[in-house]
């Protein structure tokens, strides 16, 4: 990413990298526009409707902060970190988080689709 290109366009950048690979894995995405609200993509697929939230950074860590939201309305909210060069991985719930934390989307995804054909 050239320098000139500002965090809040990165950030823009990476949420639609992660909407994109929610797409390929068939869920239907509608992204929250200006994303000043508590996530900034709902994700639907086969009645289940997951709230994500995506943060960036290509640090050694991503700090989160204390005011992690676990739900918003009674819907469970996904921490998403783009850790740049497609390391995308849905995180846990603590204030910082490092670049091999968590799991990656797509493996998040395909574990999602094997339990909903479980069910």
């Amino acid at each position: 990413m050239s320098p000139g290109v500002s965090a809040k366009r990165r950030g823009t950048r990476s949420e639609y990298a992660v909407r994109d690979i929610f797409i390929a894995a068939g869920w239907a995405v509608v992204r929250s526009g200006g994303s000043l609200g508590p996530v900034d993509l709902v994700c639907v697929k086969h009645g289940q409707a997951m709230l994500v939230q995506v943060k960036r950074s290509t640090g050694a860590y991503l700090y989160l902060g204390r005011d992690i939201r676990k739900q918003v309305r009674g819907f469970v909210v996904v921490f998403i970190a783009d850790f740049g060069r497609g390391n995308i991985r849905v995180v846990p719930r603590k204030i910082s988080v490092t670049p091999t934390d968590g799991v990656p989307l797509r493996k998040f995804l395909e574990d999602q689709a094997r339990h909903q054909n479980d069910l």
